[in-house]
């Protein structure tokens, strides 16, 4: 083979191997853009008049399905505790089961995120270092991939939304983090919301009870 037809040769294997990349980057492309279009119409599809607790469990359903996770939870920070409680889940895990389990604070991928207000990837569980295997080990669970983002309003984190266990063992990546980032700034608002009523519905009673002592 002639130095200019080993050029010729070299030449084609790239293109050919450029040309790969593009269609596959056309695709991740492709399904962004259907997974973005699907979290804006679940987005416009909740409605912040309803019930806190449906509300949040939709807004949890969708971001498991927008990043295609097998497994979902929805965990609240406990101000007097500093610990994380698991209010909702979807997935494998019986939510009885896991409602009210609590994680120690600062442990695990989510406590770490509470702690630090910013979102992790993790496609190693196990081997990264900050994975807390309590409630695998609690329910015989096998947790392979995290991304957890946390859950802020008016810059207090309040809680995290964890996604768990891409489907087809896939990773996730960058994009699933920016739709579930977004849908947590909804789930931000709902729960800021829930505790302002909250706080309106425990003042008249203490209210009360002050002037009965007088």
């Amino acid at each position: 083979m002639s130095q200019y037809s080993h050029h010729l040769k070299n030449d084609f294997m790239q293109l050919k191997q450029e040309n790969q990349e593009l269609k596959e980057e056309v695709v991740v492309l492709r399904e962004y853009l259907s997974a973005l279009h699907a979290l804006l119409d679940a987005i416009e599809d909740l409605d912040p008049a309803s019930e806190i607790m449906p509300l949040l469990d939709r807004i949890l359903a969708n971001g498991m399905a927008v990043t295609n996770a097998q497994d979902g939870s929805l965990l609240v920070l406990d101000e007097e505790t500093n610990e994380l409680v698991f209010v909702l889940a979807r997935g494998r895990v019986a939510p009885p089961m896991l409602i009210g389990q609590r994680v120690p604070p600062g442990r695990g991928i989510a406590g770490w995120v509470a702690q630090k207000g910013q979102p992790t990837i993790v496609n190693n569980a196990h081997a990264d270092i900050r994975f807390y295997p309590g409630i695998d080990d609690a329910f015989k669970f096998q947790t392979n991939s995290v991304l957890a983002v946390p859950i802020v309003s008016q810059g207090q984190v309040l809680g995290v939304i964890e996604v768990l266990n891409k489907h087809n063992g896939r990773i996730f990546d960058p994009a699933d983090q920016a739709l579930l980032t977004l849908l947590c700034r909804f789930a931000g608002d709902v729960l800021h919301s829930m505790m302002l009523q909250e706080e309106q519905t425990t003042a008249p009673d203490e209210q009360s009870t002050m002037v009965e002592s007088s």
